[in-house]
């Protein structure tokens, strides 16, 4: 039987869950702006005001976002090898979500 190092496949299944975070954070603070603007630039002014000044840039916070969700898929995906249901239904639904907020990403940047 082959060894496997299942203390550092669970680190970096839980590391990947947590990079996940980040981008949800992000979506869950737009959404919070948006209900408490009226108007688009409002709304803006508001999502913007949450963070510091480096990353009020146009498309920063998406590459910020883009960036830890590529992350999450490398550690979800090294993490899918760790036998159990638990952390493979785990890791699935991290890749899956992290997929969709890239995909989510890469739409708002066209």
């Amino acid at each position: 039987m082959k060894y496997q190092p299942t203390g550092s496949l669970k680190i970096a299944s839980i590391l990947g869950t947590f990079c996940l975070f980040v981008p949800a954070s992000i979506i869950g603070i737009w959404v919070h702006s948006f209900n408490l603007g009226t108007t688009q630039m409002e709304r803006v002014a508001i999502f913007h005001h949450y963070f510091p000044e480096v990353v009020r840039g146009r498309f920063t916070l998406t590459l910020i976002s883009m960036a830890f969700c590529i992350l999450s898929l490398i550690l979800g995906r090294t993490g899918i090898k760790l036998p159990g249901k638990s952390w493979k239904a785990l890791n699935s639904i991290t890749l899956g979500l992290a997929v969709l907020i890239l995909l989510m990403n890469l739409f708002e940047m066209m």
